[in-house]
């Protein structure tokens, strides 16, 4: 990448908004092993907006509890901390994305691959105990194909071309990007997550999620987006299914229609991602 195309790409990536300052510190305090749930619920509620949302979810339909829940405290007593840490960081991210209406983008298709992505993910890394923190194995699932919607909102006519020839070449976008824009989503990912002062290993791997590079995070997400994408849980341009690398197949002992098996019925996931972005 030449630095014209670098500064160009970063004075995108310094476009979108900031990540909220909750955000972090739940990420922080998620990875202290002795983080008390008061503390997570603290943070939460000294972000009127997503709280706000994140009791209008607990209150739906969705949910549907036998009370109504009016407090932070009260959600996480019914649902559990991780669900509720989950829908806390999901509506931090959706608030990110941008409102511009895109033929060349669809903002629901978007979100249904990236939360549905996000929570197969989780599963994967709990079905198969792998070694690394059930926070970072969400929050990079969710974010993985985040530079789309930066590609998308700024070199809008550009991304298109990609998600068309991508389509007629049947090839991964992230191919097409790179001879059409001269940088893939994933690159582009990567700069946003620093910009948003994420962790190093949440940057990495979203930078590198289709460089083949292996880790227990990365590979967890490698997973959790072919089988998002073979699901048809939401498109993001990209409608190519990979074959689950060696490495992969080793590190889990499963090959692809084996892991399913193993996951089982994940139509909810999908039933979950539609409840929370029609809120």
């Amino acid at each position: 990448m030449n630095d014209d195309l670098q500064n160009k790409l970063m004075g995108m990536v310094d476009q979108m908004p900031p990540f909220p300052k909750s955000v972090h510190r739940i990420i922080e305090l998620s990875a202290d092993m002795n983080c008390a749930p008061k503390d997570l619920v603290q943070v939460i509620e000294h972000d009127p907006v997503i709280t706000m949302k994140l009791l209008k979810l607990v209150n739906s339909a969705f949910f549907s509890l036998a009370r109504s829940i009016a407090s932070v405290r009260h959600a996480l007593v019914y649902l559990g901390l991780n669900t509720v840490k989950n829908l806390a960081l999901s509506i931090a991210t959706v608030d990110s994305l941008p409102r511009k209406k895109m033929d060349c983008f669809s903002t629901h298709e978007f979100l249904l691959h990236s939360l549905t992505t996000a929570s197969i993910a989780q599963h994967i890394a709990k079905k198969f105990d792998v070694e690394t923190d059930a926070t970072d194995v969400f929050v990079a699932a969710l974010l993985h194909d985040f530079g789309k919607a930066v590609l998308a909102q700024f070199e809008t006519d550009l991304f298109a071309q990609a998600v068309k020839e991508a389509a007629i070449n049947e090839e991964p976008l992230h191919i097409a990007e790179l001879r059409v824009i001269g940088a893939d989503h994933a690159q582009v990912g990567g700069m946003l997550a620093e910009k948003w002062e994420l962790p190093k290993e949440l940057v990495t791997c979203i930078q590198a999620h289709h460089q083949g590079i292996s880790s227990p995070l990365g590979d967890c997400i490698f997973v959790a987006n072919q089988i998002s994408k073979q699901a048809e849980f939401g498109r993001s341009g990209n409608t190519i299914v990979e074959d689950l690398p060696d490495y992969i197949v080793q590190r889990f002992g499963v090959n692809m229609q084996e892991m399913l098996e193993r996951l089982g019925d994940l139509s909810d996931e999908k039933a979950k991602a539609n409840a929370f972005i029609n809120m």
